[in-house]
Parts: structure tokens; sequence; C-alpha cells
């Protein structure tokens, strides 16, 4: 009996060593915009999505095929909270293809679905990014997440405290506890069911815990809005899952089934040809395995070797505040450490064109801009060649989407809500 099941597992061994490891991707949290969207009452959980989406098409100066954005809802909160980042910065950050991860999550998602009684603000860091979550009590869903990188110094418990400390400060926490110091990212591991669990160690001047793992409170349909690969990614990928679960489910089966079988026959003299249909059946199993490996290892190699390369991100970041709504780019370059070329289209014709042209021109940190505008048939495209007197200063904390002017009424109220973007 012993024998039989230690040659069971040993081919079960085999199998999934051909099988590619499930690793989880998480891109640094200060590489987002970030977006509170306020939900109408009663809208249909169907529509929360395609909402969400219109509403962001409408505040990214990228159109959506360019980003890898999610977003997290639930029915305890009034809002959502949208996250977006260029998919050229995947690339930046040294992600491979995207479409290689188990699963791909922006770096604050591990405390996301957690529930405080009070307005609290949690600090966690995540791939050298510091994140600083705002929670109301009884919402799942925060309503503010503020996040810095890091520096390249050795990250002791002492450097992280300090830094901690620094980004409590430099925010404004009116009606907000901050939480005992901060968690820290020790690992991923996804559990047999699919679950994901993030290791965290928490660190505190006074007392600090162990490790401790907090699985992610999210499943089915609300991990894929989480993930940043898109709708119809989603979809395919969990066809696939399914039936890929159900096959393994079959081989395990299939497997028992034949173990039994090699039970009752260990004594016959079919018990070598029984050996070779197992074989057999193996045999066919392991060259689909190897196809997949060397599948993801040739999307590793054609990643590498993209043509793309690191963009200008702090000086797009420095004009757009004064893009108009109906305005969006196409294809950015940089010729020179001070030189930017936008090609984009209006919506609205010309003239946005040559009002954002005078926007960027009264900027103070850019020395000129020519303007070459088209108009055919309604359409209107635009090149910009924008010269910087200066490099202007990146942010500290990421790409920020300025909400829509507030009634005067609800000043206040948008001061404490409406903006979720990191500083």
């Amino acid at each position: 009996m012993n024998q039989v099941q230690t040659e069971k597992g040993g081919w079960v061994a085999r199998i999934q060593e051909k099988i590619p490891e499930q690793t989880v991707g998480l891109v640094p949290a200060d590489a987002f915009f970030l977006r509170l969207i306020k939900l109408p009452k009663g809208l249909p959980d169907v529509e929360i999505e395609a909402f969400i989406q219109l509403d962001m098409e409408g505040n990214s100066p990228f159109p959506m095929e360019q980003l890898a954005w999610g977003f997290f809802a639930h029915e305890d909160s009034p809002h959502a909270f949208a996250f977006a980042t260029p998919l050229a910065r995947l690339k930046t950050l040294e992600m491979g293809d995207p479409e290689g991860y188990y699963q791909l999550f922006p770096g604050f998602v591990s405390l996301l679905g957690e529930k405080v009684e009070q307005p609290t603000v949690r600090f966690l860091c995540q791939r050298n990014s510091l994140s600083a979550i705002f929670m109301n009590p009884g919402q799942s869903v925060p309503v503010k997440i503020n996040s810095r990188k890091l520096g390249s110094e050795v990250l002791t418990d002492a450097v992280l405290l300090k830094a901690r400390g620094g980004l409590a400060d430099s925010l404004n926490t009116a009606g907000y506890s901050c939480g005992d110091g901060l968690w820290l990212g020790q690992g991923i591991e996804v559990a047999a069911d699919g679950a994901v669990h993030f290791v965290h160690r928490h660190i505190h001047e006074v007392r600090s815990l162990g490790l401790k793992t907090h699985i992610l409170k999210l499943s089915g349909k609300k991990l894929w809005e989480v993930d940043l690969r898109g709708s119809a990614y989603a979809r395919r990928e969990s066809n696939i899952r399914q039936k890929s679960a159900l096959i393994w489910k079959s081989v395990k089966i299939g497997g028992a089934i034949a173990m039994l079988l090699l039970l009752l026959q260990v004594a016959t003299f079919g018990l070598k040809g029984f050996n070779g249909l197992v074989e057999t059946k193996i045999a066919r199993l392991e060259p689909h395995a190897v196809r997949v490996e060397n599948k993801m290892t040739l999307a590793d190699k054609l990643t590498q070797s993209t043509e793309e390369d690191i963009k200008p991100f702090n000086l797009l970041e420095a004009i757009n505040p004064v893009r108009p709504d109906s305005i969006f780019f196409e294809k950015i370059r940089c010729r020179s450490f001070d030189q930017l070329e936008i090609e984009g289209k209006s919506t609205q014709g010309v003239t946005p064109v040559n009002a954002f042209a005078d926007s960027i021109q009264q900027l103070p940190f850019v020395r000129s801009i020519e303007n070459n505008s088209r108009t055919i048939r309604n359409q209107t495209s635009f090149d910009f060649v924008i010269r910087f007197a200066e490099i202007p200063k990146p942010p500290e904390s990421g790409f920020i989407i300025p909400d829509e002017p507030a009634p005067a009424d609800a000043a206040t109220e948008t001061d404490d809500q409406a903006d979720g973007g990191a500083e």
C-alpha cells in the first residue's frame, strides 16, 4: 500500500512541476492616479462597472485602452474607489508580461475590505511604497489613499517608522485617528482554493506584533474588479481557471480510480499493461504543460525586448492640470531632457486646443510651445512641441486628477470626501 501511494505521489508531483507558478503581481501604490466616485442610489450591480468606466474616460488624460485600471466597490459604501496607471508605466517598473501573473493588483490591495469602528488612517508599506489609507466606520471602501515612494536606502524598522511619521505629519487627518505603527508586506501566498494571502509584519516603536496573514477579503467577481487587466481578460481567465480546476479534479479522481484498479490488479498478469496506460496519460499531459511554460518564457523575452522606453511622466503630469476634458493624448515623445512632443485629438474642435496651448505657455516652467492643429471633417488633431525652461519636480505621490468644482453649499463635505487622489 505504501509503495502504491509513493508511486502516485511521484507522478502527481511530476505533473505539478510542469504547471506555471501562481505569482501575484503588486504594482507600487505611488504609480497610480486615484479617484473617489460617488454612486447613484439604487444603481444595479451590473451597471456599476460601466458607470465607473464612463467617469474614468471623462477624467483620464489617456484613452482607456492604454490604461491598466480597476476599482473597488461594496454594498456597504455609497462610493467606489477607482485606480489606474498607464500600461507603459508597468514596463518601466519591470512588471514583465501582465498576463503572466495569477493576479495583478495595486500595492495597497492587501488591506482593502477591512472595516473599522471609528474613522482611522492605516499605514501600509509594500514594494518600497508607503500608503496612508483613510477608512470610515462600517465602510469597506476607503475614502482616500495617499502614497509616496520611499528612498533607495535600506528600509530598517527605524527608517520605516520615520517615513510613516513624515507622511502622517504631511496629511490632513482631522477627524481621523492614526493607527499604531504600520504594516509591512512580507510575502504573498496563493492557497489551494485560489484565495490570496498577504503576510505582513507590524512595526511599532513600543510594541510590535509578529507575522500576521491577511486573507484578501475579496473573491469571485470582486477579486477581478480589483485586478488591473480589465473585464474582458477577467471573463476569459475565469473560464480558463474553471475549466482547469475541473480538469485537475478529474485528473485527481482518475488517478484515485487508477490506483484502486492497480491494487486490484497488483497480483495479476495485466499489471504491466495498466502501468503503460497510466504512463501514456501522463505523456499526453506533459507536452501541454511544457507548451504553457514555453509560452510564458517567450512572453517574458518579448517584453524585455520592447522598444518602449521610460516616459517623461513628470513633464506630462506638470501640464495635465490645465488640460481641458475634451482633449486626450495619443502619443508622447521626449526628444531631449527638456522637450516634450505630444500628439492628440480634441472632441470639441480647435478652440480647446488653442486654449490648452495658451494655458501651457503661461506656466512658469515652460519656455515655448509650438501648436500645429488641423481640422478634417470635424475631427481636430494637434501636435505640440513644448520646450521647458526648467524641469518641474515630480510629485511625491503619483498622478492626481482634480475633482470637479463643488457647489458652494457643499464645500465642507467636498474637503472631507470628494478627492480620492494620491498626493
